[in-house]
C-alpha cells in the first residue's frame, strides 16, 4: 500500500467515526451501560489520545492535545475517576475531524521508518497508523454497541 492509500484510508475511517458520533444523541454519552467501565465520550476522547501519544512524539513533534485529555482518556482511565469537567462531545468531534491531516502532514515520508522503540509488535511509524486505524475500529464497535444499548434501555 503507498503512502497516499495509507493516509487515504485514515481519513476514510475517522469520517465514519464523525459521522456516526454526530447522530449519538447527548443524553446518552455520558452513560455508562451495564458491564463497561466507560461511556461514548470516554471512547471518543480516547480514540484522539492514542492517536495524538503515539503519532507526533514518533516524528519528533509535540503533541497536539492539551495534557487534560491525556489525563482523562489513557488506557485504564474512567470517567468516574475524572477531576474536571471533559471536553464536549463537539470539542470532541472537531478535534478528531481535524486530526488525521495533522497526522498526515507530521507523518508523510515518515512511515518507513523505525519507531524509537517496538511497540506491540510494530517497528515503523507505517506499522502505528495500522495499528491506529484497526484500534479505532475496535472502539467504534463499543461505541455502536454502546448506543444501541443505551437507546433501548431508554424506550423500555
Amino acid at each position: 500500500m503507498s503512502e497516499k492509500q495509507l493516509f487515504e484510508q485514515m481519513k476514510m475511517w475517522r469520517n465514519w467515526t464523525v459521522e456516526f458520533l454526530r447522530i449519538i444523541p447527548e443524553d446518552i454519552v455520558d452513560q455508562i451501560p451495564d458491564g463497561h467501565t466507560n461511556n461514548i465520550r470516554w471512547n471518543a476522547g480516547h480514540l484522539l489520545v492514542g492517536w495524538d501519544h503515539s503519532m507526533f512524539p514518533a516524528v519528533h513533534q509535540e503533541r497536539q492535545l492539551p495534557l487534560s485529555y491525556h489525563l482523562m482518556f489513557p488506557s485504564g482511565s474512567k470517567p468516574d475517576n475524572w477531576t474536571e469537567q471533559p471536553p464536549t462531545m463537539e470539542q470532541i468531534i472537531t478535534l478528531l475531524e481535524e486530526q488525521p491531516l495533522l497526522i498526515e502532514q507530521a507523518c508523510s515520508s515518515h512511515l518507513n521508518e523505525p519507531l524509537k522503540e517496538p511497540f506491540l509488535g510494530m517497528k515503523t511509524i507505517g506499522d502505528m497508523v495500522i495499528f491506529h486505524m484497526n484500534h479505532e475500529s475496535h472502539h467504534m464497535g463499543i461505541i455502536k454497541s454502546m448506543k444501541q444499548t443505551l437507546l433501548k434501555e431508554v424506550s423500555l
